[in-house]
This record gives C-alpha cells, sequence and structure tokens, in this order.
C-alpha cells in the first residue's frame, strides 16, 4: 500500500477554485466551502496540489516558505481537502483495471463516482465493480425496459432477463425499447438486440417461459447477484416466488411498480430486513381501510399493471437503479430496505407508506439476522 507521504493529490475537475484577497472559495454540489487564507500559504498549497508533488513535498516546501506553519499544519490542510473528498491521487489511472473502451465509455459515470470517494480509493474500481455484477431481473414491460437500459448504460457486465410476453402496441406507450414495427414480436428477444446494438460490451441472456415456481427463479438467477421484480402478473405469487428464491440465493431483491397515481419501490435483503412473507404477516391480520381494500383488488384481479405513463415509470426506475448502484458501489445506504415508498404524481415527492421487520416466525426467512443463534 503507497504511503500517504508519497500520494500526489490533484483537485477533482467538478470543484471550481475561486481565489479572492485573504480568502479561497471551493464550490461543492450545493455548498460552498471557504478557506481563510491571510497569509498566502492556503493558495500556495492549492496550487501545488495539481499532481505534480507528492504530500510529503508540498508539506515541507510551504513550511519553509512559510515558517509560521508546520508541515504537519500543511497536512492537516490537505487531509481537510481529502475529507471534504475535492482532492484525488493523480496517478490512479484505471490502466490493469478497465480498458481503453471502458475508460472512455463510462467516463462520466468514473467522474460522479469520484465525487464521493477519498485518496484511499479508486474511482476506477468502482465502475469495475459494476462492470462485474450479474442483475437478474424479472419482467421486461414498462419498468423492466428502462431498467436494463439505465443498467446496460451504468456498464453492469451481466444482464438475465424473464420475460415470454410478446409486444403489443399499447405497450408503446412507455416501454421504451420497442418499436412500432416490431408488434407482435418476442419482448425478451427484442430487449436481447437492443440492449446488444446499444452496448455490445453487455452479456444479455433471456428465459423466454411464463413462471409458475420459485425454482425457475432460483434455477435462472442461480449467479446473479441481485433480482429485480418488475413482473406484471400474477403480481403477489410472483413476488411470493422471487421473495423465496432472493432468500435462497441470499441475495437482495429490488421491486418497483405503479399504482394508477403513484409509484412504489421497496428493497428486500435476506437476513437483515425482513423480507416479503415478513411484510405479509404483519398486514395479515389488520382491519384498517388499506389492507382492506388491497385484498379487495386483489380478488377482483386489479392488482396488474392497469395504469401506467412514461414520468411515473421513467421515475422509479431510476429510483431502483440508484438502490442498485448504492448497494454495489457501497456509495450511500439502500433507502427502501424494510419500505415500502411510494412517489406521488402531483407533487413528485416521496413517502415511506410502509415498514417492516423480519418476523420471527416467518417460513421464509426464519426471521432471524445472519449471526443470530
Amino acid at each position: 500500500m503507497m504511503d500517504y507521504q508519497e500520494i500526489k493529490p490533484k483537485f477533482k475537475k467538478a470543484y471550481p477554485i475561486v481565489y479572492q484577497a485573504k480568502r479561497i472559495i471551493i464550490g461543492g454540489f450545493g455548498k460552498n466551502t471557504v478557506y481563510d487564507d491571510e497569509t498566502g500559504a492556503v493558495e500556495q498549497v492549492f496550487k501545488m496540489i495539481d499532481g505534480q508533488y507528492t504530500i510529503a513535498q508540498i508539506s515541507k516546501r510551504i513550511s519553509q516558505q512559510y515558517t509560521q506553519f508546520s508541515e504537519q499544519d500543511v497536512v492537516e490542510l490537505i487531509e481537510d481537502l481529502n475529507s471534504e473528498r475535492f482532492i484525488e491521487d493523480s496517478e490512479l489511472t484505471g490502466s490493469g483495471i478497465l480498458s481503453d473502451y471502458d475508460r472512455e465509455r463510462y467516463h462520466r459515470n468514473i467522474n460522479f463516482f469520484s465525487s464521493f470517494i477519498k485518496l484511499s480509493k479508486n474511482k476506477y474500481e468502482v465502475q469495475k465493480k459494476l462492470k462485474n455484477a450479474t442483475a437478474g431481473i424479472i419482467g421486461l414491460g414498462g419498468l423492466g425496459s428502462h431498467i436494463v437500459y439505465d443498467l446496460a448504460g451504468l456498464g453492469i457486465g451481466t444482464i438475465k432477463a424473464i420475460e415470454y410476453d410478446k409486444l403489443d402496441l399499447s405497450n408503446l406507450n412507455r416501454q421504451i425499447l420497442y418499436n412500432n414495427d416490431q408488434i407482435g414480436q418476442s419482448k425478451a428477444q427484442l430487449a436481447q438486440k437492443r440492449i446488444h446494438d446499444f452496448n455490445p460490451e453487455i452479456n444479455f441472456e433471456i428465459y423466454e417461459k411464463q413462471i409458475s415456481s420459485t425454482k425457475q427463479i432460483t434455477d435462472f438467477f442461480s449467479d446473479v447477484d441481485f433480482i429485480i421484480l418488475v413482473a406484471d402478473r400474477p403480481k403477489y405469487l410472483m413476488a411470493r416466488w422471487a421473495n423465496e428464491a432472493a432468500v435462497k440465493l441470499n441475495i437482495p431483491m429490488f421491486c418497483a411498480g405503479l399504482e394508477a397515481q403513484r409509484a412504489m419501490y421497496y428493497t428486500v435483503i435476506p437476513h437483515q430486513t425482513g423480507c416479503v412473507a415478513c411484510w405479509q404477516n404483519s398486514v395479515a391480520n389488520r382491519d384498517d381501510v388499506s389492507t382492506l381494500v388491497l385484498r379487495e383488488k386483489e380478488y377482483l384481479n386489479l392488482l396488474g399493471d392497469n395504469t401506467a405513463i412514461v414520468p411515473l415509470v421513467s421515475t422509479v426506475t431510476g429510483m431502483i437503479n440508484a438502490e442498485i448502484l448504492r448497494y454495489l458501489t457501497g456509495i450511500g445506504r439502500v433507502q427502501a430496505a424494510g419500505n415500502l415508498i411510494a412517489v406521488d404524481f402531483l407533487t413528485m415527492r416521496t413517502k415511506v407508506i410502509e415498514k417492516w421487520d423480519l418476523a420471527e416466525t416467518c417460513a421464509v426467512c426464519g426471521g432471524k439476522h445472519f449471526g443470530e443463534n
């Protein structure tokens, strides 16, 4: 591991620096950071943070030029810049981690990741995590078509999709992978070709059979890192099968759906959050108005994709992909773990409308965190 003092820091391009008399302003994301500079020493430190000098060289030169400051004072200033994530190691070029093609294609991704990491981390390694990831998705309709397109844009290396339906004219108000002249054709095959055309580096595998059991999901998704559930029907049976598969495979499940004027999503992480069965157990005996309406909708088979507009579709799929990105990279934490979050169309505000914990009597996940006896 490289000695901290031997790192050659440079400022990240995303942060503009404004030099004024006796102060320096660094523009950030939503805030500006001001450094007082009565002597001009801070400006000299900033000018040397250009990727040519090591931290040891910077601290030594500044302490010699401005004797009122010790080398440790200079190091502490650089550490503060590091804690604010303003600087990066100039010698982390990404060669040997990503190909030239990947570094160019995902250049904007990498710059985004850089804004979250400190000197000790390599922004190219974050993109490599995505390249090495395998996603499993159930459903390539309105939600699914947006999700896989964005996953390919992010650079997820392998996508395995379950979809048996054919393209219908009514799909085209929101399903972005398909064209008008493709009506009647297999969605799975159309999606596979579209994703290949968009990003030929992505491995896209399809399973064109109607799901009727947990085993089908676990068999096809045996090597995925997470499951995305956005299938239309049978909604509650599909959630049960996918949940059982996620628990059996011990991988997260990210779910999203639409309900008229709002979109909803939630995340299950086996043995860390309650699973879908834990959630169902928590509401089974409730007699509040929402639960009674939900039971009637299920009875009337009104749980499918009966209403859908693309603004809500793209909003909730963006949130699901952000959840996945946070989970895979460790940048931030997942927001919908054990929570059902709704997005209201009229305001576009989000609200947690359901919460659930591990149920001690859960027959699916056992109701225990890992590490418990």
